[in-house]
């Protein structure tokens, strides 16, 4: 499949962490648990999908006196411009149509045509069912497992009112090592994707970023 294929990884490509033996011996690029994190939220995307646009729809319908709304109603422009990014053209199904064009291009199949921007149900569908074979076979899952899980967490903010945790970079500590860990306020350990070294909370209060030394101990008392 790949002429100049890369060495088989012992870490998974989307968390990280180590692979059991038994993984790495099938030959996967990603973890069991990375799979099943981005089976569940493929399954979860049409619906989030289809709950926004059917807000935006309501929202608009409600102006004016009639309908469900009453009284004009409107969405805050920041919240519908929110919705519009990723339920139109470029938004989410686009997005998600680039992996499943990489993916046909892995699996030596001919792109498919281009969908329609509400089309979430085709795409995931196509994603799902090609899902376990590219954890197996695919170099660069990691990459595409990081990008489902940014889009569901950025519908699933927009539907529940949750404010998305804010990220930033974090420096590994470890002498000869450049690795960044992106990180949220929220994390409780996270691994660095150069050397493997794996920081506890307390661990990653310590380590220097953009924003100098100590960086989640001085955000939480900035915060407080």
């Amino acid at each position: 499949m790949y002429d100049d294929a890369p060495a088989q990884a012992a870490i998974c490509g989307k968390c990280r962490h180590g692979l059991w033996d038994t993984e790495i011996a099938a030959g996967r690029w990603a973890c069991g648990k990375c799979e099943h994190q981005a089976f569940e939220r493929l399954r979860e995307l049409p619906r989030l999908f289809r709950n926004l646009e059917r807000l935006d729809t309501l929202m608009k319908g409600s102006s004016g006196g009639g309908g469900i709304g009453g009284p004009t109603r409107e969405l805050p422009a920041p919240l519908r411009l929110g919705i519009l990014s990723l339920t139109a053209n470029g938004g989410v199904v686009t997005e998600l149509q680039a992996i499943e064009d990489d993916w046909r291009k892995a699996l030596g199949w001919a792109m498919g045509a281009t969908r329609h921007h509400a089309d979430i149900g085709g795409v995931t569908t196509f994603l799902i069912n090609q899902l376990g074979w590219i954890c197996s076979n695919y170099p660069d899952v990691g990459d595409d497992l990081r990008t489902i899980a940014s889009l569901y967490a950025r519908l699933d903010s927009l539907e529940t009112g949750e404010p998305r945790a804010r990220r930033f970079e974090v420096l590994c500590s470890e002498e000869d090592c450049a690795g960044r860990m992106a990180i949220t306020m929220r994390d409780d350990n996270a691994t660095c994707p150069e050397c493997g070294t794996d920081y506890t909370r307390p661990q990653l209060m310590r380590l220097d970023s953009q924003y100098g030394p100590n960086t989640i101990r001085t955000l939480e008392e900035n915060a407080a």
